[in-house]
């Protein structure tokens, strides 16, 4: 029984993210559920709160979510963190 075959998950093409664009677009397509809606947010409090000659916050939200994606196209990855979340994580 494999996790990857019934959650669907499988070997995508991994999306080129150059731009904030791209991200957006990759995470409207290959993104966890509610993860563009969760980036625009995050984006958004970490350019707010961010001095204007200093955007290492905003920066860092945009690679945690580009690694979001490289995650989700990670079939090894997701095949992991659902058998973690089934409880055969052991550790």
């Amino acid at each position: 029984m494999s996790a990857q075959r019934e959650c669907g998950w499988g070997a995508m093409p991994l999306p080129e993210i150059r731009t904030v664009d791209d991200l957006r677009s990759a995470l409207s397509r290959y993104g966890f559920p509610g993860d563009r809606e969760r980036f625009e947010d995050e984006l958004a409090a970490a350019i707010g709160a961010s001095p204007t000659d200093d955007f290492e916050r905003p920066a860092a939200v945009v690679r945690a979510y580009r690694h979001r994606v490289r995650i989700r196209n990670s079939p090894e990855i997701m095949a992991a963190l659902e058998e973690a979340r089934a409880g055969g994580g052991g550790g």
